[in-house]
């Protein structure tokens, strides 16, 4: 995991660039609680430079994610998900 604690410990270290987990698009727009949770501590003082990931397999719902959380990172990874039918 790299979720806020994990990225302050590992910062201790004088790591230069950290990750967050990948996050789910449709989560981050529906699930205010969950928006919350992974934006705190974005680039406080002490949680930048971080890159937020992004996992989804619907391009405009990618997008509409990332600019929710865009003012809080250094960058944004999107990765997208296979679609398993059958």
């Amino acid at each position: 995991q790299s979720d806020l604690p994990f990225r302050l410990l590992v910062r201790r270290y004088n790591t230069s660039l950290v990750y967050t987990q990948m996050l789910h698009p449709d989560r981050l727009l529906e699930d205010q609680e969950y928006l919350d949770f992974h934006r705190r501590g974005l680039r406080d003082e002490l949680d930048t430079p971080v890159v937020v990931q992004l996992c989804g397999n619907d391009p405009e719902v990618v997008v509409k994610a990332a600019r929710q959380i865009v003012g809080r990172a250094d960058a944004i990874g999107a990765y997208s998900q296979p679609i398993c039918i059958g």
